[in-house]
């Protein structure tokens, strides 16, 4: 049996998600909710695990896909993911090499 904590710790997390969303989403993700407790309870928190990993990994593969298309067809297009990313490397261009350095020890 997957432990009470990790359920209501899941619930929670995506009642906030659903909160922000409109209603289409959030019953969305009420339905992906109970299967995934169906799926806990009845087989166990290893297969739930692996599905649970199984879904993010075809969540990051659709949103890879979906960038690489969209910045095909789209030149203009930037994917939220990698404004960040060219925004910390033009900070870290500016920054001293041994304050980067430094930060990244931290980090670690």
């Amino acid at each position: 049996m997957i432990r009470k904590s990790r359920l209501t710790k899941n619930r929670a997390m995506r009642r906030v998600v659903a909160s922000k969303s409109n209603n289409k989403k959030a019953e969305l993700l009420s339905k992906v909710e109970d299967k995934l407790d169906n799926v806990g309870l009845n087989y166990g928190p290893v297969v739930y695990d692996e599905l649970q990993s199984r879904l993010e990994k075809t969540i990051d593969t659709f949103n890879k896909d979906l960038d690489n298309l969209l910045s095909e067809f789209f030149p203009t297009y930037t994917s939220k993911g990698k404004k960040s990313k060219t925004k910390s490397s033009k900070e870290s261009s500016k920054k001293p090499k041994y304050i980067s350095e430094y930060e990244k020890s931290k980090e670690d």
